[in-house]
């Protein structure tokens, strides 16, 4: 039996009831959060929610924060898009570190061949 683990993380697969009994909620809370804008669940053609195992951890991030670190919801969503902020800040910084590392590359390919 395939495990969530092994799915790929954004696609939609999970129903709402399957999510709300793997986190430990309500289905009202689930579309709670959705309303708030703290989860965007694909819908099906017939208008099902379907949540990605992304979807299932950033439930799980929201639980985290309201449950263990007493953040109320609007706190929650801050706290999610910094994050975010900062994911997609490391990655500018790996391409950027890349790019760095290919043009020294190229320059120390230079200093060789203009050396010979």
């Amino acid at each position: 039996m395939t495990s969530p683990a092994d799915l790929p993380r954004e696609q939609p697969v999970f129903q709402i009831s399957v999510v709300a009994e793997m986190v430990g909620v309500h289905q009202q809370t689930l579309r709670s959060y959705e309303r708030l804008g703290l989860v965007t669940p694909a819908r099906s053609p017939g208008n099902t929610r379907l949540y990605s195992v992304s979807d299932v951890e950033r439930v799980r991030q929201v639980l985290r924060l309201v449950d263990e670190l007493g953040v109320n919801l609007a706190g929650a969503e801050v706290v999610l898009h910094m994050r975010a902020q900062i994911e997609e800040m490391r990655r500018a910084l790996a391409r950027r570190d890349a790019e760095l590392e290919r043009a020294r590359g190229e320059i120390e390919r230079l200093r060789r061949e203009g050396a010979r």
